[in-house]
């Protein structure tokens, strides 16, 4: 659930647009020497996680492939579907054939940009994508997840038992009143992002899934809030703080790009 808050803050925050990893900890074995994964490892973001659209749901998500002497290639793709069904990672699959429309290469000694990719525009997920996230391995990959209890056990507690077709798990209804949004250049500028309109976060427990509704056109304010504090404070790396209910989590976030941010809140909404 701790990874759960850092989801639904990375996405709220940036209002139509999730994450992609750029950047990933060294992967080793139990004596702490590289791991060889053979192919493509899931990123594993302890749940599924999915944005609601009119047409239907993106899912986005990550995989990296580690060569023996610590080297990743991380790739990003689109799990697209009209009826908002997630891809059942039960069974810790690797196998996915889709396109990838963000990959990054992540090397491990000599990376002088933990935010540079390379995309491919003609994958799908543009709309619901995309700022850039290096992150460590306390998410885990293909089921070796890691979550705080204590962190686990706020959350739950914050959430209102409903049941969603057919499915029993927990309503989250983010606005200003419990979610806030804290911005800092590192250069010396710190502000607050408003929280306009709600957005609802349904999480599955039993599933380890979890969907956003990003709906209400008044996040639009939000988002544009975003592109004015980028437009005029913007850097190389913002650190980006949420907080729901008291519960706090920050991370680095690459270097934004304000025209792009309002073009996508302009489509959207």
């Amino acid at each position: 659930m701790k990874q759960a808050i850092y989801l639904l803050g990375c996405f709220v925050l940036l209002l139509g647009s999730a994450c992609a990893l750029t950047n990933y900890e060294l992967i080793t074995d139990d004596e702490g020497n590289p791991l060889n994964t053979k192919g493509k490892a899931i990123v594993n973001w302890d749940g599924n996680f999915g944005t609601l659209w009119p047409d239907g749901m993106d899912e986005l998500f990550a995989m990296v492939d580690q060569k023996a002497n610590g080297d990743r290639t991380i790739t990003n793709y689109n799990h697209f579907t009209t009826d908002a069904t997630f891809i059942d990672w039960l069974y810790c699959s690797p196998d996915w054939n889709g396109c990838s429309f963000l990959t990054a290469d992540d090397p491990e000694i000599g990376d002088v940009d933990p935010y540079d990719y390379t995309y491919n525009a003609n994958c799908s997920g543009f709309r619901s994508l995309f700022y850039l996230i290096n992150t460590t391995r306390y998410s885990g990959e293909c089921g070796r997840a890691r979550i705080g209890v204590e962190d686990r056990i706020k959350l739950m507690n914050m959430g209102s038992v409903i049941v969603r077709n057919g499915v029993e798990g927990l309503l989250y209804n983010l606005n200003r009143n419990n979610f806030s949004i804290r911005l800092d250049n590192n250069s010396g500028v710190v502000s607050t992002v408003p929280m306009v309109g709600d957005a609802s976060f349904f999480v599955e427990p039993g599933r380890n899934r979890m969907t956003v509704d990003m709906t209400n056109s008044l996040l639009a304010n939000t988002g544009r809030g975003l592109a004015d504090y980028v437009r005029s404070y913007g850097t190389e790396v913002i650190t980006v703080t949420f907080t729901l209910n008291g519960v706090s989590k920050s991370w680095d976030v690459g270097k934004m790009n304000a025209e792009k941010i309002t073009e996508n809140v302009n489509k959207i909404w």
